[in-house]
């Protein structure tokens, strides 16, 4: 509080100090002679002249208190306040006319206009040299490029500029009209001018400042700044900004989706199917499970059932709906069930309220190495879990159930695939049931591109940690695709079913995960280590395979798979148990399970599902 008071007293105090100056510069131009008071060398009364003097220097104090410009933080002056402060001399200008017409003081009532004119220019050079002190006094770490010279840039310019961590120093703009052009003094110039800029202003970063940039130019421009060595940041695409202002805290490192060769093109979903349904999400506060919410919403359903045991989770998801909801204008009844699917009797009691059009079932327990480490109680959220829903659905004459599996339930290496198979089992035994009013399928995928687990976030950590990328083998691949293609195609998938399918997504080519590596440290900015010569950045160490890990994946077990109306969706039908035979497979894992005899478990894992461990 008492630097608030200094700050401001001593800004009143050298406004006053620029009220004088400004005065004596409008009697100097009025009386076209440099004129001071109490000189009386021109006819004027020295008393009166003074007493101007005193009234231009403190009739602004009121009116500038009143309009709170003292109330501004300097470091955060802004047009806002200049507007204010023009606004205020206008006011200022007609009072003290009005004082100078009633009163007589002898002087030019002209000093009333020319006073103020002087005094405002000269506050707002100072307001304006304030600004640039502050700016000065912030040590600056990165001199970036921000590429894209339109609404995105500009406003990501002003927030760069508050900030203490960049500084920008050239746009880079591919459109001919704009080149050569300023922008808040920074000068804007096309790709092929930035090398010499580069090493002038030894620039290391640069910013892709256009939201709406496709796949395609965003890959052409990927490729350019690798031979440049410089690290891409991107701004977030024009859906996940939503109305809002762009910031320096909205800057991401550039993700591994704009760099997997793929070109699947996100198809429109028909909103008439989903229109008033009334739909479960299980696992609705996890990476797929908040992506189906997401895209669901806007296919305007009469109810979205939000089901998930974290509690976090849940919260997270509800945010944001409720967030898009408000944007949107939309009228969708949310229900959040903080439930766990291996509770019977509590989902039961919560869907029984309802008539469900379609059950989404995407919570499961999916880290390969936690699994394999805890698997009594993974084969209880995965297996019974699933079984839970699949007998409520049978059981309430649902209409569609889907099930999320996954690419590692095929030949599984692992209890995580070994449970996803078992899960599959079920959904396709409830399907050969003959009485059963359910549609049910299943849509196997592999990896999403920064989901939670994803290796693509733990080589982001590592790199930020500066210290080494870990790889398990170099010759491992995997299969990616983003978030928003898996969801997408599984929702059209579950357009598609008809009973009993497994539909699988065109994952494109598996890359190679040491070659996935190298590519993110070398779009930092940095250099992979290498041992020979003993340079570079990053070092990428091979760890060996983990228990139950695959050099590669498959997506399907046996036969073909046959493409559906959708290029990007085919579909085939596994190996799979009559539903009569089921009850016999249930009775056997819920014995081994209870007694917690592991070594049983595994056993029992490879002869129902040829686990391979």
């Amino acid at each position: 509080m008492i630097n608030y008071l200094k700050r401001n007293l001593l800004l009143i105090l050298t406004d006053i100090i620029i009220s004088i100056i400004s005065t004596y510069i409008a009697y100097s131009i009025r009386l076209d002679t440099y004129y001071l008071p109490f000189t009386g060398n021109i006819g004027l009364d020295p008393i009166l002249s003074f007493n101007a003097y005193l009234i231009c220097a403190f009739l602004f104090i009121p009116i500038f208190i009143f309009s709170k410009i003292y109330e501004y933080i300097p470091k955060y002056f802004d047009l806002s306040l200049f507007i204010r402060i023009f606004y205020c001399c206008i006011i200022y200008t007609v009072i003290l006319f009005l004082i100078f017409s009633y009163f007589n003081f002898g002087i030019p009532r002209s000093i009333a206009f020319i006073q103020p004119i002087i005094f405002c220019f000269l506050l707002f050079l100072l307001r304006i040299s304030s600004i640039s002190r502050n700016r000065d006094k912030n040590k600056v770490k990165k001199n970036v490029i921000i590429y894209g010279a339109g609404t995105a840039g500009f406003q990501l310019l002003n927030s760069i500029n508050e900030s203490r961590e960049f500084e920008v120093k050239l746009f880079i703009d591919d459109d001919d009209s704009k080149l050569g052009k300023i922008i808040s003094g920074i000068r804007i110039i096309s790709f092929d001018n930035a090398e010499k800029y580069i090493k002038q202003f030894k620039i290391n970063s640069l910013i892709v400042a256009i939201p709406s940039l496709n796949l395609n130019d965003k890959r052409a421009l990927i490729s350019r700044c690798e031979k440049l060595n410089l690290n891409i940041r991107t701004l977030p695409t024009l859906s996940d900004i939503i109305n809002e202002k762009i910031s320096i805290k909205d800057v991401n490192n550039l993700n591994i989706n704009d760099l997997v060769n793929r070109d699947i093109k996100i198809q429109e979903l028909n909103k008439k199917e989903f229109k008033g349904k009334s739909i479960l999400i299980t696992g609705a506060g996890g990476s797929i499970g908040s992506e189906l919410c997401k895209q669901i919403i806007f296919q305007s359903p009469s109810r979205l059932i939000l089901l998930d045991h974290s509690e976090y989770n849940l919260y997270a998801i509800k945010e944001k709906l409720e967030k898009i909801i408000e944007l949107n204008d939309l009228n969708i009844n949310l229900i959040f069930s903080l439930t766990s699917i291996n509770n019977f009797d509590l989902l039961k009691k919560l869907l029984t309220q309802f008539d469900l059009d379609y059950v989404f079932h995407a919570a499961a327990y999916k880290h390969v190495e936690l699994v394999e480490n805890n698997i009594s109680e993974s084969l209880n959220n995965n297996f019974f879990g699933t079984l839970n829903l699949v007998s409520l659905c049978d059981q309430l004459n649902f209409k569609n159930f889907i099930l999320i599996s996954s690419d590692k339930a095929v030949r599984p290496t692992s209890i995580m695939g070994a449970s996803k198979r078992l899960s599959e089992l079920i959904v396709q035994a409830y399907a050969t049931k003959n009485e059963s009013l359910t549609t049910y399928s299943i849509v196997r995928f592999g990896n999403v591109l920064g989901s939670s687990g994803s290796v693509i976030n733990k080589f982001n950590d590592q790199i930020d940690q500066g210290n080494y990328v870990t790889v398990t083998h170099p010759e491992v691949t995997r299969f990616f695709m983003t978030v928003q293609e898996s969801v997408n195609l599984i929702i059209h998938a579950s357009l598609m079913a008809k009973g009993g399918e497994i539909f699988l997504l065109d994952m494109g080519e598996p890359l190679k995960i040491i070659d996935v590596a190298k590519r993110m440290i070398e779009l930092r900015g940095l250099k992979v280590f290498d041992n020979i010569s003993g340079s570079g950045d990053i070092a990428i160490k091979i760890i060996g395979l983990k228990p139950g890990e695959k050099l590669y994946e498959e997506l399907l077990i046996d036969g073909d798979a046959k493409i559906s109306n959708n290029p990007n969706i085919f579909y085939g039908k596994d190996s799979h148990i009559e539903f009569p035979k089921l009850n016999k497979l249930i009775d056997e894992l819920q014995n081994i399970v209870n007694e917690n005899d592991l070594v049983k478990v595994k056993k029992f894992l490879k002869d129902k599902t040829d686990l391979k461990i």
